[in-house]
């Protein structure tokens, strides 16, 4: 659990912050109750704990532990620990793309403030009206080598690549966090031929064997060519320039030298054991490259990044060179930055539903799992300069994602690999075989569904769900099932045939072998099928520039990441979805910073 103290610090690097909805202690009196005071709300990732000391007339200090995310809940805590104490306002801004963390933090807050003696309703009414008179962000610094458009694994990647080279940098980002989609990925990176992986005896990660691998599923060659040559490099730059600390992935069993691709499984491709490199010293291989990334860009002068701030358009010249974005600031109004190339790294588009359903109707009933407000931004500006896209239509489903949350490990969900659970829907009938594989289609076609689990399966992920209200509780199905908007009398059969069926020793209805009874106290929530990661986008070359219908390169104009389209083919090989961020950034960032070098 990580602790922030005092006045906190700002979110990133060169920063331009939103100020809006702070408001001033005399509004609303002092603290008849001097002293220090422990409050608790519900996170993302668990309970957000603050430790207040006030004055008479003063918060003086705030202590957050946390298990939040460190460069989404976290960061943006810190931030709001600053303007807290700052502006000596209850209610502190709730960061853009941090909701969840923003709101525990206040809700913390406000309680704590109540047993220091504070009228906390006077605070909370008065926020409305302060907000009319939000200070602006003061975009001093519009003009740099390059701009780049989204501050997730891709963008920080190639802003820090660049800046090395002492390419000066803008990275604009539309919610008010950095990390992105990125942040969503468990695995670790595919490459090859890398020091690291030859020191690690990693004897398989050879540039024949990934190509192969990655080539099976329709990629374009001259973009795994890309991939597998940089990935290495990228790899080995990673660990010399940023300190990360890598190891080698075990996930695959026994392999066969003979046949090293033979256990790789087409349903679920993936690079452990063979390719896989991680470094997971927060948690997961991208958010300690992502922290480390942040933290490394801090020293740089030549880079700024504007959170809060959505890019719109591309600008372009008169003979079609790519020179800068126009963007809407937080507070409405238009600024344009201008540069000598743009990177596109918006990331997919999983969270406009109505472009997921124009490309797969079958999709209609998909909810997403994505963090980042991603939205196709990117895909859409290129569209106008006349850019190609491919492979749009393919996307990796995520099958079990909660309503009212963001990506969940499946190994924490009672309907993932591991089935200790029944799938219901809005008749409180079983539809399908259970699991992670086989629900998606039966899933889909259903107006709702919900998972029915028992006592013994609810693990620390379903608790801090059920804290914020999304996992629901019961003694008996007839009162789950009032929570849920479910028949009782139906739930309560079918889970009696369920557990009778476990007695049996055999599923009656499908073929769900996992056979665990449902017992003790009784737990549900609505899920759906989720939009995960986006295989299509725009059209790039071996050097990361977008090309037109004509396949060639918009002059100025680059992308890396989940934006662009072509690397995966139809499917995503697990390992090479965060590899595609860091390893296509990194490439991205060297060539811009070698074409604008050349320019005067």
């Amino acid at each position: 659990m990580r602790r922030i103290t005092a006045t906190g610090k700002m979110l990133g690097f060169g920063m331009a912050a939103v100020m809006t909805g702070a408001m001033a202690l005399s509004a609303f009196g002092s603290y008849a109750n001097p002293g220090t005071y422990t409050a608790t709300a519900p996170g993302i990732n668990g309970d957000v704990t603050l430790t207040v000391t006030f004055s008479e007339d003063a918060i003086e200090s705030i202590e957050v532990a946390s298990d939040e995310t460190p460069t989404i809940g976290q960061a943006a805590m810190e931030e709001m620990v600053s303007q807290a104490v700052g502006s000596q306002t209850l209610t502190p801004d709730i960061v853009s793309g941090a909701t969840v963390s923003g709101t525990a933090f206040r809700q913390a807050l406000a309680d704590a403030a109540a047993q220091a003696g504070a009228d906390v309703t006077e605070a909370e009414a008065g926020t409305e009206a302060e907000e009319a008179g939000a200070e602006a962000v003061v975009y001093d610094v519009t003009d740099a080598d390059v701009i780049i458009v989204g501050a997730g694994g891709a963008g920080l990647t190639a802003a820090f690549t660049a800046a090395e080279q002492g390419v000066s940098v803008i990275v604009v980002e539309k919610s008010g966090v950095v990390g992105g989609n990125s942040l969503c990925s468990q695995m670790g990176i595919n490459a090859a031929d890398s020091e690291i992986q030859e020191e690690l005896g990693m004897e398989y990660a050879t540039s024949e064997l990934l190509k192969s691998l990655q080539m099976r599923y329709g990629g374009r060659e001259e973009l795994v060519d890309a991939y597998v040559a940089a990935s290495g490099e990228t790899v080995d730059w990673l660990a010399a320039d940023l300190g990360i600390n890598f190891t080698a992935d075990q996930g695959q069993g026994e392999i066969d030298p003979d046949d090293p691709l033979a256990g790789i499984n087409d349903a679920h491709p993936g690079g452990s054991g063979l390719f896989m490199v991680r470094a997971d010293d927060d948690g997961y291989t991208s958010l300690t490259i992502i922290d480390a990334l942040t933290a490394a860009l801090t020293s740089y002068e030549n880079v700024t990044l504007y959170v809060n701030t959505e890019a719109t358009a591309l600008v372009a010249d008169d003979n079609g060179k790519v020179t800068g974005v126009k963007a809407a600031a937080a507070d409405g109004s238009e600024v344009e930055f201008s540069g000598k190339a743009v990177l596109l790294a918006t990331g997919g588009f999983g969270q406009n539903h109505e472009f997921v359903t124009e490309l797969r109707p079958d999709l209609a009933n998909a909810i997403t799992d994505e963090m980042a407000p991603t939205t196709g931004d990117g895909i859409f500006m290129a569209e106008e300069l006349g850019a190609k896209t491919v492979d749009l239509e393919y996307m990796q489903l995520f099958p079990h994602v909660p309503y009212g949350s963001t990506w969940l490990s499946p190994m924490s969900m009672p309907g993932g690999f591991m089935t200790t659970a029944i799938f219901v829907n809005q008749d409180a009938q079983r539809y399908t075989t259970e699991g992670f594989d086989p629900s998606v289609e039966g899933t889909l076609a259903q107006e709702k569904a919900y998972v029915i689990f028992g006592e013994e399966y609810l693990n620390d992920a379903l608790e801090n769900l059920m804290n914020r209200g999304i996992v629901v509780s019961a003694d008996t199905a007839e009162e789950l099932a009032e929570q849920l908007g479910l028949d009782g009398a139906a739930l309560a059969e079918t889970i009696e045939q369920w557990n009778a069926d476990c007695e049996a020793g055999a599923d009656s209805q499908f073929e769900n072998t996992t056979l665990t009874k449902i017992e003790g106290k009784l737990y549900g929530y609505r899920f759906g099928v989720g939009a995960h990661y986006m295989m299509g986008g725009v059209l790039i070359n071996e050097n990361t520039q977008v090309l037109d219908e004509n396949e060639e390169p918009i002059e100025g104009l680059y992308a890396a990441g989940e934006v662009t389209g072509g690397f995966h083919g139809q499917v995503r090989v697990d390992g090479s979805g965060t590899g595609d961020a860091f390893v296509f950034g990194h490439l991205a960032g060297e060539k811009i910073a070698e074409a604008v070098s050349g320019e005067a």
